[in-house]
């Protein structure tokens, strides 16, 4: 009773923290004068920090006294009872999962990459700071904020500690203090899914922000040539400039939303300044802040599983007494891979080639349209070749054995969490194309959608195969498709990181929208598609070595 009490409590705990940081992240937008977030993302950082050195230290300690008791048993034979019942106290506290049920090593790697780029990010926000406290400018000084200063030092920290903490123990199945160790977990869980949508949040008034000051500046310069074009006295001169709008937005669609941001001090503040590290930061954050937002979404599918765990130790566990051993030991059998891996690298090294045409074609304002229509070209051919590939791929690998003990929740989580991000992102940009008649971001925005709901199956399928068989084993069928398959999810990966670039001058979906709503939609949306390509080359991986060995 007690238990079900606790897991209930937990989960309802997390809700209340998720909704009230809703509540205090939007606040937060209306006025810049109140520290409510930064006081709430401290204490929800400072609360999970202590909880991850606790429990650390305490798996530490755990371990040391289970090898302590083993060398006593070894010491003497007297001792052995004594012994004995030192271990079957200490595997009670923690078990560690062994095997492939230990988790994905490709996965601790991609959480790697996403943290390093959040890190990036954390430490340009962090230098805002440090320009603010010292610079001598009154304007910059009025800037400086203690608690963003305190928040900008313990987030990157906290995150840093916590992919620490989930490379090297989060095969861990917890079973000391269970109690705690859901509610703290559940507060880690809902502390990462509000740095999600404060991200998001930040991120899209920034660029909002970024917009207006552009246009404001265009509609700066317009007015002084219009009056030095114009005869008109000094006194006439200076009454067009107070008559500009705070922002040039006048499209269609959030009308009442713009009213209401035109009026906030976030968009209306002068903090981010002209100095060449701010420059830095505009420059660089449509790429960095996507990492920051798939790094939130990993972290809360392992700790969900961490916590579903826990008092959980199976036959595919280990208690202490047997020694930890490292879940981050990998092998790998690369036979019948070589013709995937090349096919994969020629698309890899043409989506670069695609890229690198795409900002070239950019910088130049004439041929804008043209590095849109090679961006859409090359994700055309990848999502065609894709398609097929998957259909092809999904057919030889049903023949496998069925494994009857798969490791596949977490996967199927974070897939499937990434899948309404497409369907909103294709509804969003087929409405415009279809008015527009743009027969290319059509044919795109519908493959999209069917590739990801065949890879989708095909994956969640492969991930509960296994090849039980030596004829399978030798045989391999399908493996230099996944081989393909898991370049190919990479290179799309790469085009949509980089496509973020493009989104400002995607005119049909801005002029149908507003510069406003599209860019929140497309903040919301296109990062959750970016991870699920991240995510999709993860499992294939899994799928690429563990589907071509006995069930287990």
């Amino acid at each position: 009773m007690c238990r079900y009490l606790t897991v209930i409590l937990s989960c309802i705990y997390a809700v209340f923290i998720v909704t009230l940081g809703v509540v205090i992240y939007i606040s937060d937008l209306v006025s810049a004068e109140s520290i409510m977030a930064e006081a709430f993302s401290i204490y929800l950082m400072a609360v999970g920090l202590i909880w991850l050195i606790f429990i650390y230290m305490d798996i530490k300690q755990h371990l040391k006294s289970s090898r302590e008791s083993m060398q006593s048993r070894k010491n003497s034979e007297r001792d052995l009872h004594e012994s004995m019942i030192n271990i079957a106290e200490a595997k009670h506290g923690y078990c560690f999962i062994q095997g492939r049920h230990s988790g994905s090593f490709y996965l601790k790697a991609g959480a790697a990459g996403f943290c390093f780029g959040h890190l990036i990010h954390s430490g340009l926000l962090l230098g805002h700071q440090v320009v603010f406290f010292t610079s001598e400018s009154e304007e910059f000084a009025n800037c400086a904020n203690i608690a963003t200063l305190i928040l900008d030092i313990i987030y990157p920290t906290y995150s840093f500690f916590q992919l620490f903490f989930i490379f090297k123990y989060s095969n861990v199945i917890i079973n000391r203090c269970q109690e705690l160790a859901k509610f703290a977990l559940m507060h880690c869980i809902a502390s990462s899914l509000c740095f999600w949508i404060w991200t998001i949040l930040r991120e899209t008034m920034d660029s909002l922000h970024h917009t207006a000051v552009s246009d404001n500046h265009k509609e700066l310069r317009k007015s002084e040539e219009l009056s030095i074009s114009t005869p008109s006295s000094k006194f006439e001169k200076l009454d067009i400039l107070p008559t500009l709008p705070l922002t040039s937005y006048n499209e269609r669609g959030a009308k009442n939303l713009l009213h209401f941001l035109n009026s906030s001090t976030y968009l209306s503040n002068n903090c981010r300044g002209t100095s060449h590290l701010s420059t830095i930061f505009d420059n660089f954050s449509p790429y960095l802040y996507p990492f920051t937002i798939e790094y939130s979404i990993l972290v809360v599918g392992v700790l969900f599983v961490m916590w579903q765990n826990i008092g959980r130790c199976t036959k595919f566990s280990s208690s202490a007494k047997n020694g930890f051993t490292s879940n981050l030991v990998i092998h790998a059998d690369c036979h019948s891979a070589n013709k995937g891996l090349f096919a994969g690298l020629i698309i890899l090294v043409g989506s670069v080639v695609s890229i690198i045409l795409f900002f070239v074609a950019m910088a130049d304002k004439e041929y804008v349209e043209t590095g849109l229509v090679v961006n859409s070209i090359t994700e055309l051919t990848l999502l065609v070749v894709m398609t097929l590939t998957s259909g092809i791929a999904y057919h030889q690998i049903s023949r496998l054995d069925i494994n009857h003990h798969p490791v596949s929740f977490l996967d199927d989580l974070l897939l499937f969490l990434c899948i309404p991000a497409f369907f909103l992102y294709a509804i969003f940009s087929i409405v415009p194309a279809v008015e527009k008649t743009s027969y290319l971001s059509i044919t795109n925005t519908i493959l999209q959608v069917i590739q990801v709901l065949l890879q989708t199956p095909f994956i969640i399928d492969g991930l509960r195969r296994c090849s039980n068989s030596l004829h399978f084993q030798r045989l391999k069928p399908g493996r230099e498709l996944i081989t393909f398959l898991v370049v190919c999810n990479v290179a799309m990966w790469f085009i949509e990181t980089f496509e973020i670039k493009s989104q400002a001058v995607r005119d049909d979906r801005n002029e149908f929208y507003g510069n406003v709503l599209w860019t929140m939609l497309s903040h919301m949306t296109l990062p959750l598609t970016m991870f699920y390509r991240f995510h999709s080359s993860v499992c294939l991986v899994d799928i690429w070595k563990s589907a071509y060995e006995p069930g287990g």
